[in-house]
């Protein structure tokens, strides 16, 4: 059956024969053995899971394409390079495309006040601009985050109409525009609801008509009706834990906002779109000069963030790319723009790696040009250490790192992902994908730098003991309660029970809730769940909180006050 099973889908797979690809003008006589390039995806090429689609083009022109697993489980249908996908997060680069062209018809520009066509939202949106929606500048608090707090889960279902009235509700943004980046949905579904009031045309109408029609990518939309069907369309799964058995199950939305990620397009069609990127002929080379500008902070300071593009490089070379994240879709497109060499991978299945894949297809086609890869100096496997383990906290983002020693060395706990930490250069850093973070030890803690994005202060506190019974059962009762959040319109309440002592019981079900340290300031002592930090407040006129801040990445401070 494996056999005849590979046979079958051996055509929608596509390689390209070795002979046709050096005849493509332009394709170098270093070009990967098919054999190397299916090794790539070789966890994925089965007949019984969901997989990815992938492409390279080298001066517009494809010199590999793949197909590996399946599009469909139910009914035994493989994925092709025609196979369509939900892109999630490299939709944004379209959306800004759009805006850029609506901008050329002179409907908009990015210096336009947020409230110029938003005039109904409250006065926090006085300072944003549409160029801080585009750079993540704005401290527009995630709307998915917002939603989840407000009890609407990863299988609920809300619409714009929900989504613009929680925005209202809000009373403060996350930081002042233009100071921080702080990736947010928000801004991006404010940009497809833009379009609408600024033409009249939704955004899969004005898009279709103005940006993907013109580039040839006729077959792909922004999909705003979630019944609708898609010809081609890769269904979406998620992996069963072994205790249900393993396998698959299907990971879809009935969320129709298409801005932040709802382009269903293919490894075909985004030919397409790299061809845009080496002949900007169809949409004018001043729109794409836009859309590959970085954004500045207030301070005049550049941005590694463009059109909804990541600036960076990979092994000494420039690169330009965004991956996706959404249910039961992982997508990643990498550009090379001195190479003239794109890679696209896209995945259906919530536990594939796209990044990294498109990162050792690009291994083998580009070699003789990268830097050699990088063998770094792990941190912490000699006696003398950079910098002390400990648990470390950010004040002005509500964060909480921590610094482990594990066997390989030292590692950096932060927002619920490790980067193992390197000497590279006589710094201490680390890799999170293509993004270099830098530490910088300081006797109070560390001072964490990354590209385009402002210093982050942490510093060391004192944690209670984990051996002790962490913190005093008394103190625990004083922060036992029933809080209200009037942003949110919802009550949570903070339990107390024997073991494991502090629950967080919200509109999402209960959460444990670990104390970490007692801040100075007031003292509050702060706690951390899988999503954030709350930080209780203390009430000078009785021995017990006010209330607390809640904290969960995207979406900062919301302020909950004891009934």
């Amino acid at each position: 059956m494996r056999a005849a099973s590979r046979e079958r889908r051996s055509a929608p797979r596509c390689v390209l024969p070795l002979a046709l690809v050096l005849a493509i003008p332009g394709v170098a006589a270093g070009q990967p053995a098919a054999a190397d390039l299916d090794a790539v995806f070789a966890e994925w090429d089965r007949d019984d899971s969901p997989g990815c689609a992938a492409g390279a083009l080298r001066n517009g022109e494809f010199v590999f394409r793949g197909a590996y697993g399946m599009a469909n489980l139910d009914h035994g249908v493989p994925l092709t390079p025609d196979s369509m996908f939900r892109m999630a997060s490299v939709s944004k680069q379209f959306t800004v495309a759009a805006v850029l062209v609506a901008e050329d018809q002179g409907l908009l520009t990015l210096d336009d006040p947020l409230r110029n066509h938003f005039p109904d939202l409250p006065d926090w949106a006085d300072p944003v601009r549409i160029r801080h929606l585009v750079h993540h500048t704005s401290g527009i608090r995630d709307y998915l985050v917002v939603m989840s707090l407000r009890g609407f889960g990863d299988d609920a279902h809300y619409t714009d109409t929900d989504v613009l009235r929680a925005l209202r509700q809000l009373e403060r943004l996350n930081f002042d525009p233009g100071t921080e980046y702080l990736y947010s949905n928000s801004g991006y579904w404010l940009l497809a609801e833009l379009i609408p009031r600024v033409s009249g045309l939704t955004l899969r109408q004005f898009a279709g008509e103005h940006l993907l029609a013109p580039v040839g990518m006729r077959n792909s939309r922004f999909h705003d009706r979630y019944r609708e069907l898609v010809p081609g369309r890769a269904t979406g799964y998620r992996p069963l834990p072994e205790a249900d058995g393993g396998g698959f199950e299907v990971d879809a939305t009935t969320l129709e906002m298409v801005g932040d990620g709802g382009l269903m397009t293919s490894v075909n069609e985004l030919a397409h779109w790299e061809r845009m990127f080496l002949d900007p002929a169809a949409l004018g080379p001043g729109l794409l000069r836009r859309l590959l500008e970085p954004g500045r902070f207030a301070d005049g300071s550049v941005q590694d963030y463009a059109g909804g593009l990541s600036l960076g490089a990979y092994r000494g070379l420039p690169t330009v790319s965004h991956g996706g994240s959404w249910v039961g879709f992982r997508t990643y497109a990498l550009r090379f723009p001195d190479q003239a060499f794109a890679v696209f991978v896209l995945c259906n299945s919530a536990s594939a790696d796209p990044g990294a894949l498109s990162r050792r297809v690009a291994d083998l086609f580009l070699a003789g040009e990268m830097a050699p890869p990088r063998d770094p100096d792990r941190a912490g496997t000699g006696r003398e250490l950079p910098i002390r383990p400990g648990r470390f906290w950010e004040a002005a983002s509500a964060s909480i790192a921590s610094i482990e020693r594990k066997d390989a060395g030292l590692v950096l706990v932060r927002g619920g992902g490790e980067t193992a930490l390197s000497v590279v250069e006589g710094e201490l850093s680390g890799f999170a994908g293509d993004t270099r973070l830098r530490l910088g030890p300081r006797p109070d803690g560390f001072v964490l730098r990354q590209p385009g994005q402002r210093d982050f202060r942490y510093v060391r506190v004192e944690a209670y003991p984990r051996e002790a019974a962490e913190p005093a059962l008394a103190d625990m009762v004083e922060l036992a309660g029933t809080y209200r959040c009037r942003e949110l319109d919802v009550t949570y309440e903070v339990r107390l029970d024997a073991r494991p002592g502090l629950t967080l019981v919200g509109v999402n079900g209960e959460r444990a809730l670990d104390p970490v340290f007692e801040d100075p300031e007031g003292p509050s002592p702060v706690y951390a769940w899988d999503r954030g930090t709350v930080r209780f407040l203390p009430d000078p006129a009785a021995a017990r909180a006010r209330g607390f801040e809640l904290s969960a990445g995207r979406a900062r401070g919301f302020l909950f006050v004891r009934e």
